[in-house]
């Protein structure tokens, strides 16, 4: 190959990287999400400059933070439940942090301990991690701030911000309580009209991807909200039949796409429609929808809507008797019940950190220690900055840690512009109060945006309510621009590039893991019955979700992983079509046909067993071609076998290479 070509492909390599680093996910703008925002810092600060106790008043606004951090969106006990675990974690974290300050080395060696036993408890859960992530910031913050008010004030003004943060999050839950839920299901409509306008494109496969994790959303959301709920509940039950409208209408569409039909754009039409009417809670009637299709030439879809009637009006079809009934008990009659939560007391006493979870923590530790050391020996001032960012940037729940820590500079480089430059303007104040409302507005659209856009806004927030509490000027600013370079050096050299072939290695293991889930849906899928297939389908879509995003951060991680990532992305997307091949097998017997025999499904589900156990090991996969054990079952061994040809390449487990053609069947 000549150095040209080389040249070439190592510029695309570099520019797909960076990319990856600058690449902005999808995140809608909500009004009300920013104005709630900007009232929960803005608003303390505003009463603190009225007043003249603007320290008092940064402390409110700090407890209030986490409130707007914290917020993952859902349910509102959901919401209210993460957001109480990331204040109270916030308020505790602070009270020690202020308890523990002043002592020198012993203060530092005490945060040290504290950072790493919340973060052996953020590994429980997805809220334990948001939690206890705001309670290492705080033991940071508390522990290396003193300000003049009297000790036992400071965690109690914390503590008051993040419930006045809490209620206005959750002041939406009196006025109309199940809101997420009736949006979570109008959703799975949108996504579902999204697929309707993407069959006979390239963009089929991401759009169907799409609609089952909006449906496994809706769900778990619905039910979820049904297991807490005190007695019976006629807008749930409604909202629970609904949901189940979409399964035969995707059905019947992806009927159509198999035999080769591109849909009219009055299919996509009507599904939007329905998922206005769902989340404006109107009677859905479809009777001009189904006449539209009709006249489209959709007679299919317009079958499927019809026989979905009484669902989308609340109520269950009997279809051999063609009644109807509207009975709670009827519309969650055939789901599967949500998951009961595990204790916390039953999973503290119950959990085991495995070797992932101990190599974090001695990583993390390693981490801090440098950076209590370069901190000292620099003798930087304010130098708390340097191991509150380490925590921040080191946290592995929230993306791609090589990839935030280089985001994390180049945010912090406009972050600390916008200080500098307000603190060199400010004079009454009113500068700062006017900076600091405007970025709170930005933090809940800018947190699923991209992370250096995050810290590009979350930094001079920051900044400025800490320089309530201990004045400076905007060459205090400028100097936080060391620290972050400190910290991120600190994380890459320390906690990330010694550790990197792990980092290549765990995406082997996520491979390997979809595998092997998929293996587990394809043999036990025929032989469950309709309360729990949707379970098992939501849990091998979710596995290939995680795979995605193991791989989507792969992507943005030096060559030697980032290669590997991107050599993967074909298995990633033959392991889709060995999803969707299941579960349109599944989903589409006729009526009164057996299911496939166990042993021919199981026959199946051993061939996708040893591709794992070859991916797991490094070894090559089986050369032995899938044949289909029964017709029934034929699409599923052809997806089976293109996955066995795409992984079948020379070395592939050692050097994954180029895949081979993909199959043309199922694409959606």
């Amino acid at each position: 190959m000549s150095r040209p070509l080389i040249s070439h492909g190592a510029r695309a390599s570099n520019m797909r990287w960076l990319m990856s680093l600058a690449h902005m996910e999808p995140s809608p703008v909500n009004p009300w999400v920013m104005l709630r925002a900007a009232l929960a810092i803005g608003l303390p600060s505003a009463v603190g400059l009225a007043l003249d106790q603007s320290a008092a008043a940064a402390l409110v606004a700090l407890g209030a933070l986490p409130a707007i951090t914290g917020d993952n969106g859902g349910p509102y006990r959901n919401r209210a439940l993460s957001i109480g675990s990331t204040v109270f974690g916030g308020a505790f974290g602070y009270l020690l942090g202020n308890l523990m300050s002043g002592h020198g080395l012993w203060t530092s060696a005490g945060m040290t301990l504290l950072v790493l036993a919340a973060s052996l408890v953020g590994t429980f859960n997805n809220i334990a991690a948001v939690a206890t992530l705001q309670f290492a910031t705080y033991v940071i913050v508390g522990s290396s701030l003193t300000p003049t008010l009297p000790p036992w004030l400071p965690p109690v003004l914390v503590g008051v911000g993040g419930l006045f943060g809490l209620a206005l999050t959750l002041s939406g839950w009196v006025v109309n309580p199940i809101a997420p839920e009736r949006a979570a299901v109008a959703q799975a409509y949108r996504k579902l009209a999204a697929m309707f306008a993407a069959i006979g494109t390239s963009r089929v496969m991401a759009a169907r991807r799409d609609m089952e994790a909006a449906m496994a959303t809706a769900y778990d959301t619905v039910l979820a909200a049904r297991g807490r709920s005190a007695g019976p509940s006629p807008r749930l039950a409604r909202l629970a039949a609904q949901l189940q409208a979409c399964t035969p209408l995707t059905n019947a569409a992806l009927a159509l796409a198999r035999a080769g039909r591109v849909l009219p754009d009055e299919c996509a039409r009507v599904m939007n429609h329905l998922a206005d009417r769902v989340e404006n809670d109107a009677p859905p009637d479809a009777r001009d929808d189904i006449a539209a299709l009709r006249r489209a030439g959709m007679p299919q879809l317009a079958d499927a809507l019809e026989q979905v009637q009484p669902l989308l009006h609340g109520a269950r079809a009997n279809h051999a008797t063609g009644a109807t009934g509207a009975t709670e008990a009827d519309a969650f009659a055939t789901l599967q019940p949500a998951p009961a939560r595990t204790p916390w007391r039953v999973l503290i006493r119950t959990y085991r950190p495995g070797p992932t979870t101990v190599r974090y923590l001695v990583r993390l530790g390693l981490c801090l220690v440098a950076a209590e050391a370069v901190a000292l020996a620099a003798a930087l001032p304010r130098s708390y900055w340097v191991p509150l960012i380490v925590v921040v940037v080191f946290k592995p729940n929230f993306g791609s840690v090589f990839a935030r820590a280089l985001q994390s500079c180049a945010g912090s480089v406009v972050g600390v512009a916008i200080s500098a430059t307000v603190l060199a303007l400010d004079r009454g104040g009113l500068a700062s109060l006017l900076t600091v409302a405007a970025l709170a507005a930005l933090l809940p659209w800018s947190i699923r945006r991209n992370y250096g856009l995050f810290s590009a806004i979350l930094v001079p927030i920051l900044m400025l309510l800490i320089g309530a509490l201990q004045p400076g000027s905007w060459a205090i600013a400028l100097a936080r621009l060391v620290d972050v370079g400190v910290a991120a050096a600190i994380v890459l050299v320390v906690g990330y590039l010694p550790w990197i072939r792990i980092e290549r290695s765990n995406l082997d293991h996520a491979v390997s893991a979809a595998t092997s889930t998929l293996a587990a849906y394809l043999n036990t899928v025929f032989q469950a019955d309709p309360a729990n297939r949707h379970d098992l389908r939501a849990r091998a879509y979710a596995r290939l979700s995680d795979l995605r995003i193991a791989l989507q951060r792969g992507l943005s991680e030096p060559r030697l992983v980032s290669r590997r990532a991107l050599a993967w992305w074909p298995v990633e997307v033959a392991l889709e079509r060995v999803a969707n091949a299941i579960s349109d097998t599944a989903w589409s017997l006729p009526a009164g046909q057996e299911a496939p025999a166990a042993a021919q499904v199981a026959q199946l589900a051993a061939a996708l067993d040893s591709i794992a156990a070859a991916v797991e090991q490094g070894l090559p996969v089986p050369a032995a071609p899938i044949v289909a054990p029964s017709p029934a079952l034929r699409d599923v061994a052809a997806e089976i076998e293109s996955l066995r040809v795409t992984l079948a390449g020379p070395d592939f487990t050692a050097t994954p290479g180029r895949p081979a053609a993909p199959s043309t069947l199922h694409q959606v």
